[in-house]
């Protein structure tokens, strides 16, 4: 399917979902977040999707969002009602049941920043560089910011991050833990690539479940955690994945799905 602001292509079992307004620095605008919307959808419904690369072009992750249309926008109830629509899709983004990995190249400021938290892996290049930048702007951080990054860093690391609205290089956000590993420029949707072919060995549903799971541990019991566990483990259980390993295993062959046959 042609879309106006974004390029989508599976290859392989593995997503690419490129940003495309490379003369704007793929500026979040209202049509892009609606097609992003709809290509999440899209792998929702396909169980063939094994994991999404999310990157940018022209040099450029993304910029943030199209302040203009923003400011466009009527006043008001109204206003905030328009803004809550385009932010419902970034939930989608982190429940998406498929490893997300992120390769950022130049500029990932405002939602472009968002968008990286989101990811469950990012790579980048030593040229990328981040930013909560909402409030040079007089905004509040959004996109899922607020909760994401507290979350990933800690509450004071977090204050740092989006009351400075600082710029951070890669090293730091290596340090973080928010950067999974810094390459060559011009390499960075070819590692992420290759890094997402890992996924491809595993199960689709034991993948799935175990993020979503991880996704709400913070705010459950352990309770409600281990109901979750047991539902999860009941359906991995009945899958042909753990027919297979259990069939390997009994037979003494390695997994298909092996971590450490990738570190060489």
């Amino acid at each position: 399917m042609a879309y106006k602001t974004l390029t989508y292509d599976v290859t392989n079992g593995i997503g690419v979902l490129t940003l495309n307004m490379p003369a704007r620095r793929n500026v979040l605008d209202l049509v892009m977040r609606l097609e992003i919307q709809e290509v999440l959808l899209n792998i929702r419904e396909k169980s063939d999707i094994r994991a999404l690369v999310l990157t940018g072009a022209g040099g450029a992750f993304c910029a943030g969002g199209d302040l203009k249309s923003l400011q466009d926008t009527p006043r008001g109830a109204a206003r905030r009602e328009r803004v809550r629509r385009t932010h419902i899709w970034i939930e989608e983004l982190v429940n998406l049941e498929v490893p997300v990995i992120a390769a950022v190249d130049g500029v990932a400021f405002g939602g472009g920043f968002s968008l990286v938290l989101a990811a469950d892996f990012v790579f980048c290049t030593p040229r990328a560089q981040f930013c909560a930048v909402f409030l040079r702007a007089g905004l509040i951080p959004d996109l899922g910011c607020l909760y994401l990054l507290p979350r990933l860093v800690g509450l004071q690391k977090a204050k740092d991050l989006c009351l400075t609205a600082r710029i951070v290089q890669p090293e730091e956000m290596r340090q973080l833990g928010l950067v999974h590993e810094i390459v060559a420029s011009g390499s960075v949707v070819a590692a992420a690539m290759k890094f997402a072919e890992r996924f491809l060995d595993a199960s689709g549903l034991a993948l799935g479940m175990t993020k979503t799971i991880l996704n709400r541990s913070l705010q459950s019991d352990h309770h409600t955690i281990s109901e979750l566990e047991s539902s999860g483990q009941a359906l991995c259980v009945d899958s042909d994945n753990f027919r297979v390993a259990m069939e390997r295993f009994l037979s003494k062959k390695s997994p298909l799905f092996n971590w450490e046959k990738y570190q060489n």
